[in-house]
């Protein structure tokens, strides 16, 4: 999924297009921010723990801030967000591509792995992955579906 609103829980958050979650309140201050604040640091503690984990670092990447406006000034709501290059592909997945490669940039184990050798193609059709949509499901799993 790319995008889309969700209602629940007295709160409508948004699903940019980019894996960011965006809860709107009124006042900033007002006991419904405080409860929006609550519920998207819940989120993104729910997100962190769904997040596929290589090397940890997505996981522990994500975030969450106050909203800004035009001029860099604090406006309602807050967002769940990751500044992590390839959370996008992680979220949405990839679809089957070419992979050019230079010299000795990619790297396999010869069909004698047991010698060492190393071969070096000059390209690789690569299958893709599955999008692991993470920051959906924490949402859905706090607002509903």
């Amino acid at each position: 999924m790319a995008g889309g609103f969700y209602t629940g829980g007295g709160a409508t958050v948004i699903m940019d297009l980019s894996p960011i979650v965006y809860g709107n309140v009124f006042h900033s201050g007002s006991g419904p921010d405080r409860h929006i604040r609550r519920k998207t640091q819940e989120v993104a503690y729910l997100a962190s723990e769904k997040a596929p984990v290589k090397t940890g670092r997505l996981a522990a990447s994500i975030r969450v801030d106050q909203n800004r406006n035009e001029l860099g000034r604090f406006a309602f709501g807050f967002k769940v967000y990751t500044k992590v290059r390839y959370a996008h592909f992680v979220h949405e997945g990839t679809g089957p591509s070419v992979r050019w490669g230079g010299e000795k940039s990619m790297k396999f184990l010869g069909t004698n792995q047991y010698t060492g050798e190393y071969v070096y193609p000059n390209v690789v059709f690569h299958p893709g992955i599955s999008a692991q949509p993470f920051l959906q499901n924490a949402l859905i799993a706090m607002v509903g579906p």
